[in-house]
């Protein structure tokens, strides 16, 4: 006695592959999605930052605009303004340094001459002494308060600069890419291996910036492929390609 055929549902089959091309599909735009939204909190978290450190050279400013106006060493705002000295000049970075400073009565020059945590005690000397201690004291002001001016304009251009990058998800994507590369190295780093550069030293490093660059733009045209074409069309094409760089 001959075993039963089955009968061959071609149907079924053209359904199944269709399901599992649209589930795939489906999987890779839930994939970009994902990523975006990995680089928009990565840039909102950025953005936040800098919002903080705008609002601290703002509170800085407006002790110091005090101490000019009082001269009052002896009072809480000075002591407020020493107690934040380093983290602003820390904050301001180049922009806080004077390449060659002349000091006032005197021949001497200095190199990289760090401005706010040097401002502050000379004015502070200065009030102490009866000659000259008026145009000195208002010299150290109008340089410290130059400086801080002069930083708040990068500021004010990084904030714009971060709102748009907020409002675009190719940007979203790129930094979401960025973030991925650089999860190991964060890992590490919590871990304790300090000789690992900080995330953002990392992040602009010129090299890493172009590896991540180039990732992003492989991995969106590949996913965007993927969802107009469908992944049993790319991964042929992708497969000779690998064979053809094997060669």
């Amino acid at each position: 006695m001959r075993p039963r055929r089955v009968p061959f549902d071609v149907r079924a089959v053209n359904d199944k592959g269709r399901y599992h091309s649209h589930m795939t599909r489906f999987q890779v735009a839930l994939t970009i999605c994902g990523i975006c939204a990995i680089g928009y909190i990565y840039l909102l978290s950025a953005h936040r930052r800098l919002q903080e450190r705008m609002r601290q050279t703002a509170d800085f400013l407006q002790h110091l605009h005090l101490f000019l106006q009082t001269r009052a060493v002896d009072s809480d705002n000075y002591s407020w303004l020493l107690q934040h000295s380093y983290e602003m000049q820390a904050n301001m970075g180049e922009l806080g340094i004077m390449g060659q400073f002349h000091a006032a009565y005197s021949r001497q020059v200095v190199n990289n001459w760090p401005i706010v945590i040097n401002s502050l005690p000379a004015m502070r000397r200065s009030l102490s002494r009866d000659f000259g201690s008026e145009q000195e004291f208002n010299e150290y002001g109008a340089l410290l308060q130059e400086a801080i001016l002069r930083y708040i304009g990068p500021l004010e251009g990084a904030e714009r600069e971060s709102k748009s990058r907020l409002r675009n998800p190719v940007i979203w994507f790129r930094y979401g890419i960025q973030w991925l590369l650089l999860f190991p190295f964060i890992v590490l780093r919590w871990l304790g291996l300090h000789r690992i550069p900080e995330q953002a030293a990392l992040g602009d490093n010129p090299f890493f910036r172009f590896l991540s660059a180039s990732a992003s733009v492989i991995a969106f045209l590949s996913s965007l492929v993927t969802i107009i074409v469908g992944w049993d069309r790319v991964a042929p094409l992708l497969q000779s390609l690998f064979r053809h760089f094997h060669k």
